[in-house]
């Protein structure tokens, strides 16, 4: 891994990268990381793709993408709240702002097996939190695995919620982006 890794949003530009990732091997592309995304679950993974790529070409954000070089080499999903059907109506990850709050989540992280254990996963969360203030956020949530009571570790660890200034409130980690008039906290 070269010192100089990149963390861009997901767009049209760059969605053959977003495909080349969840298509390599090891990959999520059975899910293509719409669980909560979808109002149905009952999506073969070519209509999951086909979802994705209906949101990024609207204009929808899904995330963002970390690339060694040219290499895409690691994913995290962050998008507005509202944009998460599922999430919405979650008793277990409910909503914790007022619902004019712009809050963004964090709910995977996806890392090449060549590049876990790098601090990679934590570059990614610091890239989905600079993407989601200059879209206007003011609060990125993540529910990590071992604090939410999960058994999938794609929702990343609260260790690395925490080394990215996240506080943790039960289940849900929240860092707040943005103060009162807009400027970065």
């Amino acid at each position: 891994m070269t010192e100089a890794i990149a963390v861009r949003p997901v767009d049209r530009e760059s969605w053959g990268d977003f495909v080349r990732l969840f298509e390599s091997r090891g990959a999520p592309h059975y899910c293509w990381c719409t669980p909560y995304r979808t109002p149905s679950q009952d999506l073969t993974a070519d209509q999951r793709k086909d979802y994705m790529h209906d949101l990024v070409k609207e204009g929808t954000a899904i995330g963002v993408i970390a690339y060694d070089g040219d290499d895409p080499i690691g994913w995290c999903s962050v998008a507005p709240r509202e944009t998460y059907g599922r999430l919405q109506r979650s008793r277990t990850m409910p909503r914790m702002t007022p619902d004019d709050t712009p809050t963004w989540t964090v709910l995977c992280f996806f890392v090449l097996r060549s590049h876990r254990r790098t601090g990679l996963t934590k570059k990614l969360l610091d890239g989905a939190v600079a993407f989601a203030r200059k879209a206007g956020a003011k609060v990125v949530e993540g529910y990590p695995f071992d604090a939410a009571g999960l058994s999938s570790t794609h929702r990343g660890h609260s260790s690395v919620f925490a080394a990215s200034g996240f506080d943790g409130e039960g289940r849900r980690w929240s860092r707040q982006v943005r103060g009162k008039g807009g400027t970065e906290e």
